[in-house]
């Protein structure tokens, strides 16, 4: 018992202690995505981010964040500058492990569930459509101005980069070997930028 103790102890400190970090999914979390169809420019993509004791209200946005640097990867790795999203999501999945295998109809087994190990992490999910390129007026307004996605925001892959990187304070090492360290971004004015990365079109909650 002693021994189970320490073992729940040292992974609280563990969980509690790790930042959300950007890399391939895995047990911990991380992102993953894949083309809905094999000729199309249309993917899913989404980010897991590291499980926690304690509800991570606050990680939402950087997870979200995530998706969406993960999002611009894609584009680029495919050869499309744009991308919208046509839908997306974000929730926390709560999980609850009760320690030990005592039968569930005894009184030590309700006793047990006091100290029931519960984990929450937050996910996100998106799924985007891409652009090699686009007219001149989606361009200025960072919405699109026409066809089935018209009034959706518009974003500029490598400037989403630009900008999560900044944010997070983070370096191109941490991207897809497949993409190159980038040069000069294309900023617009930041009222522009304000407008584009405040818009999501299904805005995730």
């Amino acid at each position: 018992m002693r021994f189970n103790t320490i073992v729940v102890l040292c992974l609280s400190v563990l969980l509690v202690s790790c930042s959300t970090g950007y890399r391939p999914l895995n047990d911990s979390g991380g992102y993953w995505d894949e083309k809905i169809e094999s000729t199309s420019n249309r993917f899913k993509i989404g980010y897991d981010g590291n499980k926690w004791h304690s509800d991570p209200a606050n990680r939402k946005e950087r997870v979200i964040d995530l998706a969406l640097l993960r999002s611009a990867e894609v584009a680029l790795e495919n050869g499309f500058k744009y991308f919208i999203i046509s839908d997306s999501q974000a929730y926390t999945e709560t999980t609850s492990l009760l320690q030990g295998s005592i039968p569930s109809n005894t009184t030590a087994s309700r006793l047990q569930r006091r100290n029931t190990s519960v984990t929450y992490q937050v996910k996100a999910s998106f799924s985007t459509v891409n652009y090699a390129d686009v007219d001149k007026d989606s361009l200025t307004n960072n919405v699109m101005q026409t066809g089935e996605f018209k009034g959706y925001a518009l974003y500029k892959a490598d400037l989403v980069i630009y900008t999560v990187l900044k944010k997070y304070n983070m370096s191109n090492d941490v991207l897809s070997p497949m993409i190159e360290r980038y040069g000069p971004v294309s900023i617009p004015n930041s009222n522009q930028t304000t407008n584009a990365w405040d818009r999501f079109p299904a805005k995730p909650k």
